[in-house]
Order: C-alpha cells, then sequence, then structure tokens
C-alpha cells in the first residue's frame, strides 16, 4: 500500500498540474510524493524556458490546492510544496540543453562498459548527442586534493574524469550513453 498510495496521489495530480504549469509558459517536471498515507507530503517540481518565480509557485500551489480539494483526488490532511528544481537537476529534455547552452556543466556518461567524468561547456545538442567544450588544464599543480586550476578557476574533479592538456575544440558524447548532466553553479564569473 505504501507505494500505491504516492503512485496514486502523484498520477491524479499529473493531469490538473501539467495543465497549470502550460497556462503559464512553464513544464511539470514531475510529482513526488512522500510521507504517509495519512499525511502526504505532495512536491510538484516546475521548470521551463525562463526561470520558475514565486509568483509561479504561489499560484499554482493556490489553484492546484482548489482543484484538489474540489475533486478529493487527496484523502485527508496533506502538505503541497511547489518548487523549481534545484542547481543539481539533472538536464534530460531539450528545452533544458537549450536553455543552458554555454554553461560549464558536468556530464557522467557510460562508455564501452566503463562510466567517465566530463567538466566543459554545453556547446551543442541535438535528439541524439551532446557537444561540450571540455575544460583545460591551466596548471597541473593541484590546489588541493582532487581540485585543479582551469581557465574557468578551481575545478574538483572525478575519479573517472576525462582530462584534456591540449585544446580540444568538442567532444560529442550521445544522449543515450548520458547517465547525467548537470549544470555547474556560476558564482558571478
Amino acid at each position: 500500500m505504501e507505494n500505491t498510495f504516492k503512485s496514486d496521489i502523484a498520477e491524479s495530480l499529473e493531469k490538473p498540474a501539467s495543465k497549470l504549469a502550460s497556462a503559464r509558459g512553464l513544464y511539470l517536471l514531475r510529482i513526488n510524493v512522500r510521507g504517509s498515507a495519512s499525511t502526504p507530503v505532495i512536491e510538484v517540481l516546475l521548470d521551463g524556458d525562463r526561470l520558475v518565480t514565486i509568483e509561479d509557485c504561489a499560484s499554482v500551489s493556490h489553484e492546484l490546492t482548489t482543484v484538489i480539494d474540489a475533486e478529493k483526488l487527496v484523502k485527508g490532511n496533506y502538505r503541497l510544496d511547489v518548487m523549481s528544481p534545484g542547481i543539481d537537476e539533472p538536464l534530460a529534455e531539450d528545452w533544458q540543453f537549450q536553455r543552458n547552452l554555454g554553461r560549464s556543466v558536468e556530464a557522467h556518461y557510460q562508455d564501452a562498459g566503463e562510466h567517465h567524468t566530463l567538466h566543459g561547456h554545453l556547446r551543442a545538442y541535438t535528439a541524439t548527442e551532446i557537444g561540450i567544450e571540455p575544460i583545460h588544464i591551466h596548471s597541473h599543480k593541484s590546489v588541493k586534493a582532487k581540485t585543479v586550476i582551469t581557465e574557468e578557476g578551481a575545478v574538483t574533479l572525478k575519479r573517472d574524469e576525462q582530462l584534456y592538456d591540449d585544446p580540444v575544440a568538442l567532444v560529442k558524447i550521445e544522449r543515450k550513453h548520458l547517465t547525467k548532466v548537470v549544470v555547474q553553479p556560476d558564482f558571478g564569473k
């Protein structure tokens, strides 16, 4: 029953939440349900081609609460949290790649049964692949363990990092091999 009530709530809210997001030019990324059947916590994640505002979240929350209560989609007490995803949200959809072209990313992928990590700038994407201009090591001297100086500043490397001493214009990775691509924070650079 534990998983059933969670999936039942998520499925019943998917259509109305999607419609409310779409009316604001946004996408419903996903609905997470946690907690107990008697007091579920419902998390609705919105994203889009533009930044999600606090007003977007408040409006969708208010309207979705009205729908939930009117149609009795959730029995008993519940908590509804409508939010935008955090910086660690993986990129998966074309519109996410489009919005983040030019930004620094960390890509995790499988190739020939091995896991690899690549840091660089997202330069291109298609339905089947992405193109990343990899970081180039500015100095082989480590600042601290697993951190190197690059043209972008200090970058913390992963154990399976793909490194390029000489400039490489573009590394193409088939999207079917990607396990996760996340945007790296840009603290005022």
